[in-house]
């Protein structure tokens, strides 16, 4: 993965909170499509609330490092496993 690339989240998606759940929502037709609705943990809803369109994969590893105390291996795998299956889901892109 190029820890260079800037992510930007997905329109189709909308963040929720359902008491100390953090979910994704796609939406069709600006409707809710509750069928298939993703939970986040507390390590992917952090990486998700990081991606603005302007940081990078690199600032988003550094804040993970800052925020949790583990080990930058474990913050390399979690951010890869993250955004890799946002991207094959649809949840986030890059801007060519």
């Amino acid at each position: 993965m190029d820890f260079s690339v800037v992510y930007h989240k997905s329109k189709s998606f909308v963040e929720k909170s359902i008491g100390d759940e953090k979910v994704l929502v796609p939406l069709s037709d600006n409707v809710a499509d509750m069928n298939h609705v993703f939970t986040l943990n507390d390590v992917a809803a952090f990486i998700f609330e990081q991606v603005d369109g302007v940081r990078s994969v690199t600032d988003i590893f550094n804040l993970l490092l800052e925020e949790y105390n583990v080990s930058a291996e474990i913050v390399k795998k979690d951010i890869e496993l993250f955004i890799t299956d946002s991207v094959n889901r649809g949840v986030l892109f890059t801007k060519q």
